[in-house]
């Protein structure tokens, strides 16, 4: 047995059985050349012998022995009391709930039947499902995720029916009120938040969850930030002792104890709740509401849409639900999930759709760009185009909301100094898109910076040769992936390319965008819309004809060719672009750029169908790439001559 790996067994338990482990470095001791390791397993709070090795890898080792050791023995004095106790009294953590009922249907030849369904919640799909037992419809129970909600509904199940077997008994207390329903109605807020948590076993493992997620909806319903800190740790290592207090909006709590990490939690989750509902202003934000599991759901869903509440069930004695719900007003829960969930905030970008903020996710502690624009057509279009596109050279888009106020950025103030509209809420709602944050300087800066140096010059920098076919192949590509998702940009322009924060080339802007399908009419009409920047447009998208694709291709050539070419900021721009869109490229560009001359004229053909498709692009891009790698080589090996 020594040679067994027991770390992998250990967790195969713990996978198994659902359990939370973590192993705690107690310490080393000794001479650096013969050093003593301690190691320490924490399963579900509950930490088992230490042990010790000549190395860390060797005390982990024997410390997940020690820990399964104590874990079959625990199960062997389990199985021995099962016999002589009800079932209700075996550990509530380590109870596979589903494999629980199906092992009782087969028992009782009961046909057990899972009914699982999904909703659609605020921000994502809350997932629900509820078991028929025989004939016997239990109440329908939600989750984050399908086995969740699986995993809780069979648990309701099993509550009731080892509850009903042990009420005869009196080996279960129930913490359900057990009078009639009057004396529901007379409870008043603290003793029914209290009383209506959990059935109480001898086991508190069962109700330490209880406070904590109260404290956690509560949290995310008032947009409130939670932290639990350890405050001290004391005592032997066989029986340690830990101190947590809960930090809620930056304001402490007070100090909760315990023998595991969990219980301390536990423990400062109660007393911040108990101190939370002695606030002066408790009443205004939670009202408490009891109802008898004969109202029907119809009934609860009535309730007003300014209110959120939350369902809990306990049990009376004639085993009947009472449902307990709570009614967080949303007027007085801070709506503004950008300012909640967001901070560092400061302004990137504004223009007449909006404003761009760069910010920082206080959860993942990451910073990611938020477009507020105004809730309209064109705004949804791009969060509908981008939610379904993935690829590098695109912006990545994560996700939107709604909100019924825009963000006010105060100019005057410093980046870490904000404030939020107080201003009247306008009929038409603010929609925020969170999306990957690129560099503030986009492709026109690139090139307008380019353009600084004289003209000469710039025709001798191959440098900037060498980079506008590596940010050209970038584009097509991106290009080249949403036509074949049937799309159509119309918006192609230097202002509406960036770079990420590794410097590759990033499509943005897909407010124009239009998809080319052949046999829709309302479609075809969409197609013939004078939509777009006027100087990039199309030949046939500026004057309303029919339009496909290629009307991306025609501008992606200007944009190749106004990198090359350094177009001076005087009265002869204009001529010199309106001759290139209609291929008449400046004299010289031929002699400095041959293969690229000949690529961007096909790219500017008046007949779309003369043009390439964004797939034949990519090849000629490599092509010239190549080439100019080849003439970089050769240029150097003529300079070491």
């Amino acid at each position: 047995m020594e040679s067994e790996n027991y770390v992998a067994k250990l967790n195969e338990f713990v996978q198994r059985k659902r359990l939370e482990l973590s192993y705690e470095d107690v310490g080393c001791s000794g001479p650096d050349h013969i050093k003593t390791f301690t190691l320490r397993a924490v399963l579900n709070g509950k930490a088992y012998p230490d042990g010790v090795g000549k190395n860390k890898k060797e005390a982990k080792q024997n410390a997940a022995k020690n820990a399964f050791s104590g874990l079959l023995k625990e199960t062997t004095e389990h199985a021995a009391e099962a016999s002589t106790t009800p079932v209700r009294q075996t550990s509530i953590n380590n109870i596979n709930y589903i494999c629980w009922l199906n092992e009782y249907g087969q028992k009782m030849r009961l046909i057990i039947k899972p009914m699982e369904t999904t909703k659609l919640g605020q921000f994502n799909t809350v997932y629900c499902c509820r078991f028929v037992v025989g004939d016997k419809e239990y109440p329908e129970v939600c989750g984050k995720t399908k086995r969740e909600a699986k995993e809780e509904a069979a648990k309701l199940v099993y509550d009731d029916i080892c509850g009903r077997r042990t009420t005869e008994t009196g080996d279960v207390k129930y913490s359900a009120v057990s009078s009639p329903q009057k004396e529901i109605w007379s409870q008043n807020e603290d003793d029914f938040w209290t009383k209506s948590l959990s059935v109480k076993t001898e086991d508190s493992s069962f109700t330490e969850k209880n406070f904590i997620s109260i404290i956690n909806f509560y949290c995310q319903k008032t947009r409130c930030t939670q932290d639990y800190i350890l405050v001290e740790r004391c005592g032997p290592p066989h029986s340690p002792q830990f101190f947590y207090k809960l930090v809620i909006n930056n304001k402490e709590y007070p100090v909760g104890e315990g023998k595991s990490v969990k219980e301390a939690k536990q423990s400062a989750a109660q007393l911040a709740w108990f101190a939370l509902q002695e606030q002066s202003d408790w009443d205004s934000k939670v009202t408490s509401w009891s109802a008898v599991s004969d109202v029907p759901p119809s009934r609860l869903s009535t309730a007003p849409s300014s209110l959120m509440f939350l369902i809990q069930y306990t049990y009376n004695w004639k085993d009947n639900f009472i449902y307990s719900v709570f009614y967080l007003n949303s007027a007085c829960v801070n709506s503004n999930r950008f300012t909640s969930e967001f901070d560092s905030i400061e302004r990137v970008g504004k223009g007449a759709f909006g404003c761009v903020f760069k910010a920082k996710q206080k959860l993942l502690d990451k910073y990611f760009a938020i477009k507020i624009v105004r809730c309209k057509e064109k705004a949804l279009r791009e969060v509908g185009t981008l939610s379904d596109l993935h690829h590098s050279n695109i912006v990545r888009y994560y996700t939107c909301w709604m909100e019924d106020s825009e963000y006010q950025w105060d100019s005057t103030a410093d980046s870490s100094t904000t404030s939020q509209s107080t201003t009247s809420k306008s009929s038409t709602k603010c929609l925020y898109i969170q999306m990957e944050l690129c560099d503030t300087r986009t492709l026109r800066v690139w090139i307008d910076e380019r353009n600084t140096q004289n003209v000469k010059k710039s025709l001798r920098d191959f440098r900037r040769r060498e980079e506008s076919v590596i940010i050209a192949q970038q584009i097509v590509s991106g290009v080249e992936y949403f036509h074949s998702k049937r799309l159509i940009h119309r918006d192609l322009k230097p202002a509406n390319i960036m770079f990420g924060q590794d410097g590759e080339v990033k499509i943005g802007d897909f407010g124009l965008v239009t998809t080319e399908t052949d046999d829709d009419a309302e479609n075809l009409m969409e197609r013939t819309e004078y939509k777009g920047t006027p100087s990039y447009m199309a030949p046939e998208q500026k004057s309303r004809s029919t339009y496909d694709r290629k009307v991306d291709i025609f501008s992606l050539g200007l944009i190749y060719f106004e990198l090359l070419w350094n177009l001076s900021a005087g009265p002869e721009r204009k001529a010199i672009w309106d001759d290139a869109r209609s291929q008449k490229l400046p004299h010289g560009f031929l002699h400095n750029f041959p293969q690229e001359y000949q690529i961007i004229r096909s790219m500017l053909c008046m007949k779309p169908e003369d043009r390439p498709e964004a797939s034949q692009l990519k090849k000629e891009f490599e092509d010239c790439a190549h080439a100019l790698y080849t003439l970089k080589q050769m240029n150097r090996k003529i300079r070491t001559v």
